[in-house]
């Protein structure tokens, strides 16, 4: 029996050592977690209206637990917009603070609005006697895990596209996933107001049955906006847009027309204007993609021209 030496075995290379994080930018991680606590506690309350509600109780028994939660992933979207200018004007941009605010987005406009959605059609699907929706379940969770897991891939695509580092972007590829996360929980909130005596200008325009195609054509809705962040339809960014530069006349009023609505009902305009920057981005590609294949055409057609004048007479 030989004795093994040092050279029989294998080397091991030495692990590198781990990066440790030495500090970090307090008041913009403070501003994302205060985003993250406002999506939570939008779960939560949702959570809450499945535990006091018996079965079978009517929804304008829990429908204030739904507005609170919408009213949170609003006050989520404050929190999401400032932390990132706190951050550039403080000179506290860090790789934490891109990553910390990119789980904070995967939880308040990811999870919670998905979850949120697929609540209020499970509860009118079992507890509807008039026949409004089919009891789909696995569709429904279907829909709402579509939206979910495409809001992970489009927040994961942002961050190797652009870095590590938060920049102010002007225009985005893809549905941002805050805008999706409006467009759902506008529709909530406007469905809300259904049995509510206020909302008179919401009543003036839908009827009932408008009320309850929201609940309908919300499995469809969220696999739409799940789709729509994984493309590469161009967005610009809302704030940006609106309050820098130039714009006509009638934008202005237009603008001012809105703010009057939002005024006596903020969720008839919060749906409008999350459905129009949804509809205007897709008309932006469509124009992109109508004028892309008329210059490609019209290069193709000045290509076989002159081939066209040098072929030779057959005569």
């Amino acid at each position: 029996m030989t004795t093994p030496r040092i050279e029989d075995f294998p080397v091991v290379p030495r692990r590198r050592g781990l990066r440790r994080l030495k500090d970090v930018p307090v008041l913009p991680s403070l501003i994302t977690l205060g985003n993250l606590f406002c999506g939570f506690l939008a779960i939560a309350k949702v959570a809450d209206a499945l535990r006091v509600a018996p079965p079978g109780a009517p929804f304008s028994s829990i429908v204030h637990l739904f507005d609170v939660a919408v009213v949170l992933v609003f006050v989520a979207l404050i929190f999401d917009a400032l932390d990132g200018r706190v951050a550039r004007m403080t000179g506290q941009s860090t790789p934490f603070g891109a990553q910390l605010d990119s789980m904070a987005d995967m939880v308040t406009f990811g999870v919670a609005p998905a979850f949120v959605a697929k609540v209020l059609v499970d509860w009118h699907a079992q507890s509807d006697a008039n026949g409004m929706l089919p009891l789909h379940p696995k569709l429904f969770y279907a829909a709402a895990a579509v939206y979910v897991l495409c809001a992970a891939l489009r927040l994961a695509r942002f961050n190797v596209e652009t870095g590590a580092e938060e920049e102010d972007h002007r225009s985005f590829k893809g549905l941002p996933s805050p805008a999706a996360a409006m467009v759902v929980c506008a529709l909530i909130a406007l469905f809300c107001t259904k049995n509510n005596p206020d909302a008179e200008l919401g009543h003036l325009l839908l009827k009932p049955e408008h009320f309850d195609l929201i609940v309908v054509t919300m499995p469809a809705v969220l696999v739409l906006l799940g789709l729509l962040m994984v493309s590469r339809v161009p967005y610009p960014h809302a704030l940006h847009t609106i309050l820098k530069g130039r714009h006509s006349m009638p934008f202005l009023a237009a603008l001012v027309v809105m703010i009057v609505v939002a005024a006596v009902e903020w969720q008839l305009a919060l749906v409008v204007c999350t459905a129009g920057y949804v509809v205007w981005g897709l008309l932006v590609w469509t124009a992109r993609f109508v004028i892309r294949r008329r210059d490609d055409d019209d290069d193709d057609d000045g290509e076989l021209e002159p081939g066209a004048r040098t072929q030779p007479s057959r005569n």
